[in-house]
């Protein structure tokens, strides 16, 4: 058997676990010296027969690897990087193939991913590259006309660019004529994650006289694209609380509309219609006919609901559900609705206010902590109108410590310390932050810990507690509520240190479980039967529920997945009133979670 291996892009310990276990037991390895650290033959066997295939042509390399299968020996083919880039396996496959002897290909790390590994480098940021376009340019090498570095240049994306840093004049000059601007960023990183590895940051107009100042003519990667250093980005939608997944809904998942108007309603229906055409919940709709001549007839029927109590009995009772709150009006009628609701900028509903005519879009209420100025951006997307942002940060583009807190779903300690860091970030000045007692000693801005007797401006506290639940079909509303902050309340855990609610993915759409994570802000996470079934630990067993659901345990499954790597079981299945419940306790320092 013959293994071509991926040694990775350099460092000893960089090399897959299964290419290390299959060096240790080769009894002939082959590899190329001149670009494979040689640090990774150590792992070989006393016995084993090394060849330096820098030295040989592919006739040589070929011969060996025949002679070594006839003796009934196992060979390891050590290509640096992954074998697959670059390294010319497909002409040694062939001939194997026609001598019939087996192969196999083991992956390794290329080097352009151990550079960005070494340079904390993310490729692929939302509405800046999402494309990673791995090339060389054309030197002895013919490269496919339809693959030069002028034309992969006019799509923008970031590129790795291989064995091309004997050549930078012609990278350069090929890349500019592409359409890439003078000042894109540039980086040239010599021998990734090697010791002596250098990266070296520059602009495209720069590049050939960096390299060679720094004499740079070998054994480099060049990366290209404005993600190598980004000025701005968009947040991925993977973990944005406002954007559902199969396993997480976000929690502002109830979003409920008014109008006073026919331009109104047309405009709410349009709304909805774009939230639906981009996978969104869409909003619950009401008209409020007032004095205004509004009409409410049959047609409207299956879309609006009818608001005969007024704006103000209509704001409360979505507050009080904790759904965001849509006006299709006059910003002085949503105001004197929400005016006796408000209460804390922390937990007050999302209230956002657009004129009928679709123009304008604002956030009154809420803007930062519980979302109402990225609702007013996500529909002013959605409508073709414009967000109309007044808060500070947002308007200067600086850093906000309550946007940063509600979107990794973190507890503020000490508000007050949101306006010193908010003061820092107008000023544009850097801010720092650190977790728990890393990096030690210094006073920071910010401080993710539970206590710490550190300095900072603003404590952030992770949410501690997941809560899986069962339930049965239909259990009202109050009553779960009820239940839930029982259980809370007798094992002495507070609302807000609540990380998630937990189920299976079959109770999403339960009208009492989503209205509980509505009013309380508590993002939705569910899960199927077969990945509840994956949970680790002693669970109470139970033949009716797995018959109903296909796993014999909902609740405490779903605690302790919801918690992730680490979490304990706390509070054991509770029941009562076609409810169950489960608490874990989340690790919140484990490494990797």
């Amino acid at each position: 058997m013959v293994d071509f291996v991926g040694a990775g892009p350099g460092a000893e310990d960089l090399i897959t676990v299964r290419g290390m276990e299959l060096i240790k037991n080769a009894d002939v390895i082959i590899y190329a010296g001149s670009l494979v650290n040689p640090g990774l033959l150590k792992f070989a066997s006393d016995k084993a027969k090394v060849y330096d295939s820098a030295y040989m042509t592919l006739e040589q390399v070929c011969e060996k690897m025949k002679d070594a299968h006839s003796k009934g020996l196992s060979v390891v083919r050590l290509h640096p990087g992954d074998a697959s880039l670059y390294g010319a396996i497909r002409e040694q496959m062939d001939f194997l193939d026609k001598e019939n002897i087996p192969y196999r290909t083991c992956p390794g790390v290329s080097a352009c991913f151990g550079a960005a590994a070494s340079m904390n480098l993310e490729y692929t940021l939302p509405t800046v590259s999402q494309t990673l376009i791995i090339t060389r340019a054309e030197g002895r090498t013919a490269v496919p006309e339809k693959e030069s570095l002028e034309l992969l240049a006019s799509h923008k994306a970031s590129m790795a660019v291989y064995l091309s840093v004997g050549i930078l004049d012609k990278v350069e000059r090929d890349l500019l004529a592409g359409g890439l601007d003078p000042d894109t960023p540039v980086a040239i990183v010599y021998k990734a994650t090697w010791p002596e590895e250098k990266v070296i940051y520059t602009t495209l107009e720069n590049l050939a006289d960096v390299g060679r100042e720094n004499e740079i003519s070998k054994t480099a990667v060049v990366l290209v694209g404005e993600a190598i250093r980004p000025k701005k980005y968009e947040r991925s939608k993977l973990y944005d609380p406002d954007f559902e997944t199969g396993y997480r809904k976000h929690t502002h998942a109830k979003k409920a509309a008014i109008c006073f108007s026919e331009d109104g309603k047309k405009l709410l229906k349009r709304m909805n219609e774009a939230f639906e055409a981009s996978g969104m919940e869409k909003a619950e709709l009401y008209i409020c006919p007032g004095e205004k001549n509004i009409s409410t007839g049959s047609e409207d029927a299956d879309t609006f609901i009818i608001e005969s109590r007024g704006p103000a009995a209509w704001a409360k009772d979505r507050f009080d559900e904790g759904a965001a709150l849509i006006f299709a009006s006059a910003a002085g009628i949503a105001l004197r609705a929400v005016a006796g609701c408000v209460k804390d900028k922390l937990t007050d509903s999302p209230v956002v206010v657009m004129d009928d005519m679709g123009e304008h879009v604002i956030p009154l209420l809420s803007g930062h902590a519980n979302g109402a100025n990225k609702l007013a951006c996500t529909i002013a997307g959605l409508i073709g109108a414009e967000a109309v942002l007044t808060t500070a940060t947002d308007v200067h583009g600086a850093f906000s410590a309550d946007v940063f807190a509600r979107e990794n779903n973190l507890k503020i300690v000490n508000r007050d310390g949101i306006k010193k860091v908010s003061a820092k970030a107008l000023e544009g000045k850097s801010i720092t932050l650190s977790v728990k007692d890393y990096p030690p000693a210094q006073p920071v801005d910010i401080i993710i810990a539970d206590e710490t007797d550190r300095e900072y401006s603003l404590l952030l506290k992770p949410k501690r507690y997941t809560l899986g639940i069962g339930m049965k079909k239909d259990t009202p509303v109050q009553a779960a509520e009820d239940f839930i902050n029982d259980i809370l309340e007798k094992y002495g855990i507070k609302q807000d240190d609540i990380y998630a609610l937990c189920t299976i993915d079959i109770k999403e759409e339960e009208p009492a479980i989503r209205a509980y994570c509505n009013k309380h802000s508590i993002p939705l996470i569910t899960f199927d039967a077969s990945m509840l079934q994956k949970a680790e630990g002693e669970f109470e067993a139970s033949e009716f529920v797995k018959e109903k659901t296909g796993v014999d345990n909902v609740c405490e499954r779903a605690a302790i997945l919801g918690g992730g790597m680490g979490s304990k079981l706390i509070v054991k299945k509770q029941k009562g009133q076609g409810i169950t419940l489960a608490v874990a306790e989340r690790n919140i320092y484990y490494f990797g979670h």
